[in-house]
């Protein structure tokens, strides 16, 4: 019995908790701000939920805990967003947005449609969070 204990942690450890991007991705194609990316700039599913997930993802390791929050509550999905773009990217830390310039790539999105994910984001963060909260994004995600 004690030898299953490890080898099942390590199973869990290994594979994600059992997280599927595939099935979040699915759920979250009605998510209205992956709704809003996919028809506003043309996004796939996979290129919406990632891009949407790194960025915001990159917002929750600059932006202070308060605000943090109020983001979130106002974003439906916001940590399976960033739990699918880390596994879609490969991304392993949120640093810059320079820094996430290979994880989009893996995404299939190009600097010229990152260009445009930024400020689509922040008009989406600004309505659904309200200003303050949507300037802090804005700022963080720099």
């Amino acid at each position: 019995m004690k030898r299953v204990v490890p080898a099942t942690l390590a199973f869990l450890l290994l594979t994600g908790f059992g997280f599927n991007p595939t099935k979040a991705i699915t759920s979250l194609t009605g998510n209205p701000l992956v709704s809003s990316l996919m028809s506003g700039l043309g996004l796939n599913a996979n290129q919406a939920v990632g891009g949407a997930g790194a960025l915001l993802g990159l917002a929750q390791t600059h932006m202070p805990k308060a605000d943090w929050s109020k983001l979130a509550s106002a974003i439906p999905g916001a940590g399976d967003m960033i739990k699918t773009a880390k596994s879609l990217g490969g991304i392993s830390k949120f640093t810059n947005l320079a820094g996430l310039s290979n994880a989009f790539t893996k995404m299939g999105l190009t600097p010229d449609t990152v260009a445009k994910l930024t400020p689509a984001m922040g008009d989406y963060v600004t309505k659904a969070a309200g200003p303050d909260v949507g300037n802090k994004f804005k700022d963080a995600i720099k």
